[in-house]
C-alpha cells in the first residue's frame, strides 16, 4: 500500500510538472530520471538505499518489520501500523513506518518512472484543448490549470494503468521482501514452493489473482467518479 502510494503520488506529480515545463531543462532532467529509475532492477536499488540510509548514515533500519523488543502483544489484523493505531501505541507505530520507508521506496520509485512518462503524455493532450486555452483566456493561474483542471482529465488512463501495475507491485514485492528480510507474501509464496508446500502456493495465487480483480474492479468503479459522463 506505501509502495503504491510512493508511485502514485511522485509519478503523477513529475509527469504533470514535466508537462508543464514542456521542452525546458526540467522536463528533460524529469524525463531522463524516469527512464533510469525504471531501468534500475529492484533489489540493487534496495541495497543502495540500505548502504547510504541504513548503514551509511544510521538513518533508517535496514531490514524486517520491527525493531527488537516491539513486537506488539496483541495482534488484532496483523498489520503493524494498523494494530498501533488501534493500540494507540504510537512507539510501535513510528517505528514501524521507519521499517516502511525503504522498501516502499524502493518499490514505489522503480515504478513511478512509468508513471511520470504516462502522465506527461497525457497532460501534454490535455494543456491543448480548447478549455485550457478558454481558461487562460480568463486569467487562470496556471498551476490552477495544469493541476486542478487538466490532471483530473488526464486521469482516467493514468488510473487504468495504475490497476494493471498493480499485480506488478506485487511481483516486485517478491524481491523487494528478499532484500529488506521482510516476511510478506513473496516471500511465502517462493518459500513455499521450494518445499513443494502446493496447498499454500495455491492460495497465494488464488488471493492474488483476487486481490487483482478487486482493484481493477475498483478502478472501474472510479472512472464514473472522475468522468461524469461515464455511465454503467
Amino acid at each position: 500500500m506505501f509502495s503504491i502510494l510512493v508511485t502514485t503520488v511522485v509519478g503523477i506529480f513529475a509527469g504533470a510538472y514535466a508537462a508543464q515545463h514542456r521542452k525546458k531543462t526540467r522536463d528533460y532532467a524529469i524525463r531522463i530520471v524516469s527512464i533510469i529509475l525504471y531501468s534500475i532492477p529492484i533489489f540493487w536499488f534496495g541495497l543502495m538505499l540500505q548502504m547510504t540510509f541504513g548503514a551509511g548514515l544510521g538513518w533508517l533500519p535496514v531490514s524486517g518489520r520491527l525493531s527488537p523488543g516491539m513486537t506488539p502483544q496483541f495482534s488484532i489484523t496483523g498489520i503493524y501500523t494498523i494494530d498501533a493505531i488501534l493500540t494507540q501505541n504510537w512507539d510501535l507505530l513510528a517505528d514501524a513506518l521507519k521499517h516502511l520507508v525503504l522498501p516502499s521506496i524502493t518499490l514505489g520509485l522503480v515504478l513511478a518512472g512509468i508513471f511520470t512518462r504516462l502522465t506527461r503524455a497525457n497532460m501534454l493532450d490535455v494543456l491543448e484543448q480548447d478549455f485550457i486555452t478558454a481558461g487562460r483566456a480568463r486569467g487562470l493561474r496556471e498551476r490552477v490549470l495544469v493541476y486542478k483542471h487538466g490532471l483530473r482529465n488526464a486521469f482516467i488512463p493514468i488510473v487504468t494503468l495504475l490497476g494493471l501495475q498493480f499485480a506488478l507491485l506485487l511481483a516486485g514485492a517478491i524481491l523487494t521482501e528478499t532484500t529488506f528480510s521482510w516476511p510478506g507474501m513473496g516471500r511465502l509464496v517462493v518459500d513455499r514452493i521450494f518445499d513443494r508446500d502446493f496447498n499454500t502456493v495455491q492460495g497465494s495465487i488464488l488471493f492474488f489473482a483476487l486481490l487483482v480483480a478487486g482493484v481493477n474492479l475498483f478502478v472501474d468503479i472510479l472512472y464514473g467518479f472522475l468522468d461524469p459522463r461515464i455511465r454503467y
